[in-house]
Order: C-alpha cells, then sequence, then structure tokens
C-alpha cells in the first residue's frame, strides 16, 4: 500500500548572488547530481520505456545511492531519473526501486532591492525581501517506508542546497574578479606611455574614409570649423531685384541736347564693370531657375471714338 506526500522547502538565499548564477546550477545536470551526498554514481542513458509520452523526450540519467538503512549497515539503491529545465528552475522525476516514485521540481523566486516587490504565497514562511530557492515534493511510498524515505530525502537536499549556495558564492567571485581584471588591464593599456615605434606602427587616419557629414570617425575630436559658403556674392551677383545696367535700352541721342562735359554734375557716371553682364546670366533666386527678363512697356492698341451725327431737326430744336 503507497501513500502520497507532498511538502515544500523555502531557502533564502544570502545577498549578493544573482538569478542567472543560481540557474546555471540548476540547468547542469551533472552538477546537480553530484552535490547530492548520497550519489556515487551517474551516467546518462536513453529514455526507458516506462516514461510518459512527456518525459520520453527529457534527459534520463542511472544513479546509484549509498543509504544507510541502520546504524552500520549500507545498501545501494540504483534507480532511473528524467530533468527537465524550466525557464526558472528545474523539474525531475525518479523511479527508484519497491515502487517508489518521486517528483522535484526547484524554483527560484524573490526579487532584488532594485526590482519592484511581488505578492508572496502565503503559509509557506516566503521571505519577502531577496531571492529564495523553493523545492516543491510530491512523493508516492510504501507505508512503512514513508517516514524513513522523507527524512533522508530532506537531509540529503539540505545538504545539497548548501553546496548549491556555496557554488554560487565561488561563481559570482570567478565572474567578479574576471571583470576586474578585464578592466585593469584595459586601464593600464592606455595609461601606460607609448614608445615612438609603437606610434609609428599605427595606421595614420584616411581623411578619404567614408564617414557622415559633420561626424569625426574620432569620438574624442571635433570636427574642423568650416566657413558657410553663400550662395551669393556682391562681387559675382547683383541685387536680386535690380536690373543690369548694361542691358536697359539707353534712349537715342539727340542732337538738339548735346551730352555735358563729363566732369559736370549732370553727367552719367560710367557703368560699374560689376554689373555689366548679359541678362541671361542673373537667376532670379526667388523662383525656378529662369533667365531674367527684364521689364517691358506693353504697347496698348489706339481706341478709336466715333461721334454720331445727330439730325438736323434736333440740333434746330435744340
Amino acid at each position: 500500500m503507497s501513500k502520497r506526500t507532498v511538502f515544500t522547502t523555502i531557502t533564502p538565499l544570502p545577498q549578493g548572488i544573482t538569478r542567472e548564477t543560481v540557474l546555471e546550477t540548476l540547468h547542469n545536470h551533472f552538477e546537480m547530481i553530484d552535490l547530492n551526498p548520497l550519489v556515487i554514481e551517474r551516467h546518462p542513458i536513453k529514455a526507458p520505456r516506462k516514461a510518459s509520452p512527456e518525459e520520453y523526450h527529457s534527459i534520463w540519467y542511472h544513479v546509484v545511492d549509498k543509504i544507510n538503512y541502520f546504524p552500520g549497515y549500507q545498501g545501494r539503491t540504483e534507480f532511473d531519473v528524467c530533468f527537465h529545465d524550466l525557464n526558472n528552475g528545474l523539474q525531475t522525476h525518479c523511479f527508484a526501486p519497491l515502487g517508489l516514485d518521486i517528483k522535484d521540481k526547484w524554483t527560484i523566486g524573490g526579487t532584488l532591492p532594485h526590482e519592484p516587490k511581488e505578492p508572496v504565497e502565503l503559509g509557506l514562511g516566503v521571505p519577502k525581501d531577496g531571492l529564495w530557492l523553493r523545492e516543491d515534493v510530491d512523493m508516492k511510498c510504501n507505508l512503512m517506508a514513508t517516514g524513513f524515505v522523507k527524512k533522508t530525502l530532506k537531509k540529503a537536499h539540505a545538504t545539497l542546497v548548501e553546496r548549491l549556495v556555496e557554488k554560487a558564492h565561488i561563481r559570482e567571485s570567478e565572474i567578479h574578479n574576471s571583470r576586474l581584471e578585464e578592466h585593469n588591464s584595459i586601464m593600464s593599456y592606455y595609461s601606460e606611455p607609448k614608445s615612438p615605434a609603437f606610434r609609428a606602427s599605427l595606421p595614420s587616419p584616411d581623411p578619404a574614409q567614408q564617414h557622415p557629414a559633420g561626424i569625426s570617425p574620432y569620438p574624442d575630436q571635433r570636427p574642423p570649423y568650416r566657413p558657410i559658403e553663400h550662395r551669393y556674392s556682391l562681387e559675382t551677383t547683383p541685387y536680386p531685384y535690380s536690373p543690369p545696367l548694361g542691358d536697359l535700352q539707353q534712349p537715342p541721342a539727340d542732337s538738339r541736347y548735346p551730352e555735358p562735359p563729363i566732369n559736370s554734375r549732370y553727367s552719367q557716371p560710367p557703368p560699374d564693370p560689376r554689373y555689366a553682364q548679359s541678362a541671361t546670366q542673373v537667376q532670379d533666386p526667388m523662383h525656378s531657375h529662369q533667365p531674367y527678363q527684364p521689364h517691358r512697356p506693353v504697347e496698348l492698341a489706339p481706341t478709336e471714338f466715333k461721334i454720331a451725327e445727330l439730325p438736323t431737326s434736333e440740333l434746330r430744336n435744340g
């Protein structure tokens, strides 16, 4: 006659341990098996015939445990177990002799100081701050051996969790030291003076390299100053709305009115050579690229007026 036993164990994790480090250990199946103090042998196997369709494609191992049944008496127990990785933990299913069936689920939960707090489950003693490791066990065993199996399983898994936490501490220290060494090596490389031969071996920056306009290939240097090039210059282009003087039609000279002397105040100043260019070369910037056309007067057709002739009788009466 078998009995079903369900229990949950919550283990708070110390500060300085991250989820990634704990999940890395949980997803390492060989390491999880070796952390169990009862295991003396393990090797991977194919899925047995008794595996369910869901567990058939999981990863299976054959494990050998060494158990103290009585004081001074030890025995060996062989069983098959499957491992299934979860996003937040690990799920295992063990098939042991004498009808022992153990479903174990490991999950990591909790919140860090910089994370929003989540509601916790009541009645389990879940800590409200920090991370914690949860173990849910669903066990079916012989009624007479239930107490012994439960006691042995709890003791072995307690040691497993202690080793897992210590392993996580070591892993965090290795990650921290590797990052510190990398940072120190980078700082020492840029701080130590470079020899002239080393500087000469560096490739000189190629100005022909394509870089976005206004962005320097070197973040610490600003792009060189470039003056703004005006499209129109006073020396080459006249005022947009003033026509060139050389293109205006001058009236024919009248012999009755001779031109005044050059030095007279009534004399016309000589044309400026800067404006002596063709009207076809001057373009209006306010419109499309069309040649400038000087204003020409519009000739109107003469209007003819006719006076109606009135009869002689009406003129007399008037």
